[in-house]
């Protein structure tokens, strides 16, 4: 995922993984990039619930506002 922002030069990348019985309940999980105390990118795992996939996917649009 760091070297996906880095290439394409962005500071928000969501990796979208399908959310399973111990995942169920937590949103995302963020990790933060740093280099020299400047953010490099925030990188994501989203968890999708494939059995309602209109719902992941509108929650996953309110979280890239």
């Amino acid at each position: 995922m760091y070297a996906y922002a880095n290439k394409y030069e962005t500071k928000d990348v969501f990796l979208l993984y399908p959310v399973t019985a111990e995942m169920r309940g937590i949103d995302d999980i963020c990790f933060r990039s740093y280099k020299e105390e400047n953010l490099i990118a925030d990188l994501r795992v989203f968890f999708v619930d494939v059995a309602d996939i209109e719902m992941s996917l509108g929650t996953l649009l309110e979280k890239m506002k």
